[in-house]
């Protein structure tokens, strides 16, 4: 799909869907995920019916500012001596939460306080050695807690700045008011999944 710039129509376009494909190829590759995608960009600039300055153009310096500086406080966090300190400390007492309930809980505060891909960040930081259940379970649960409010992902950030240029105002509360029932009703529905599948609540 894609969006007439002065007529503001939608129609359809298949060369987005081949990029995506594109990606997926090179993802199967044992080429770094990040030289793929740089890969395939450097492609899509080199259109011959777009200026590559319209590209660049289009990036949103604001939330890409916004996504580094996320990246480069968790990564400074998760390098201080007490956050190592203290991720020990909880692992000695089996605090660390490698419950379904108790990653629950902690997917929702962290994704509140910091975002959901910050979060998981961090946590993977201070804990190395998380077990392949845990790992999947944080995947699912980081990323439902992130529909809680507006500012729980940066994703979120991302579709409202998208929508509100199409005259679209999506405000805190208004997030909130869809974004807290989802939340808790698929939340629910995830931790049924994970005991159902063996994973302690």
């Amino acid at each position: 799909m894609a969006v007439d710039s002065d007529d503001k129509s939608i129609h359809f376009t298949w060369k987005p869907w081949l990029a995506v494909l594109a990606l997926l190829a090179l993802f199967s590759t044992p080429l770094p995920r990040e030289l793929s995608a740089l890969a395939l960009a450097v492609l899509v600039m080199a259109s011959r019916h777009h200026a590559s300055r319209d590209y660049i153009g289009a990036v949103d310096w604001n939330l890409l500012l916004l996504f580094v500086g996320l990246f480069i406080v968790t990564g400074a966090a998760s390098e201080l001596p007490w956050a190592q300190h203290h991720a020990a400390q909880l692992a000695a007492q089996g605090l660390l939460p490698d419950t379904a309930l108790s990653l629950a809980g902690a997917s929702l505060l962290g994704s509140n306080l910091i975002g959901n891909v910050p979060f998981v960040m961090l946590l993977l930081q201070v804990w190395p050695d998380i077990r392949s259940p845990t790992l999947q379970a944080l995947a699912l649960l980081s990323t439902l807690s992130g529909n809680l409010l507006i500012v729980s992902s940066v994703v979120n950030l991302v579709v409202a700045e998208s929508a509100r240029r199409y005259g679209v105002t999506v405000g805190f509360f208004q997030f909130a008011r869809v974004g807290i029932p989802v939340t808790l009703l698929s939340m629910t529905v995830a931790l049924g999944w994970l005991w159902w599948m063996g994973m302690p609540p």
